[in-house]
């Protein structure tokens, strides 16, 4: 049976997918790391925490607003690894997710400058996850910002 909050995220998902990200706050974005793709962060990601060769769906790249864009695709069935091109569409999918968060779960991020990997499985209701991937110790890998919105 889907509660308000499975509905919410199932939503949101389905509006974003397969683009997802985080803005976080703090620490200047333009110090963080980058990738020139969302193949290069993924395979950076895949070589610290091995993603699930079933999880991968192919990369979806969608229009997020004013023709930014933002291409994900899944490291495990609740981790998901995103690249975007611009800060705008950064902060638009960052303010549907942080909403997301705050109705009872939290979201795990790791932060580059133009990609992030989230972790939602707190928010994903009947979402198990085949295994649980340590968010803080890849950013810590990638010389990322470790975030958790809740």
């Amino acid at each position: 049976m889907m509660n308000h909050r499975t509905k919410k995220y199932a939503s949101l998902m389905a509006a974003l997918w397969p683009v997802g990200a985080l803005s976080g706050c703090g620490e200047d974005p333009d110090e963080l790391p980058a990738f020139d793709s969302l193949q290069a962060t993924y395979q950076a990601v895949d070589e610290v925490v091995d993603c699930s060769d079933d999880a991968r769906e192919p990369a979806g790249k969608r229009t997020i607003s004013g023709g930014s864009t933002g291409e994900s695709v899944m490291c495990t069935s609740t981790v998901e690894v995103l690249w975007l091109d611009d800060d705008e569409a950064r902060q638009d999918v960052y303010d549907l997710l942080t909403d997301t968060a705050g109705d009872g779960g939290s979201v795990y991020f790791a932060e580059g400058r133009n990609w992030f990997v989230a972790d939602g499985a707190e928010v994903m209701v009947g979402a198990v996850p085949e295994r649980s991937i340590d968010m803080e110790q890849l950013a810590d890998a990638l010389g990322a910002r470790y975030t958790v919105e809740r």
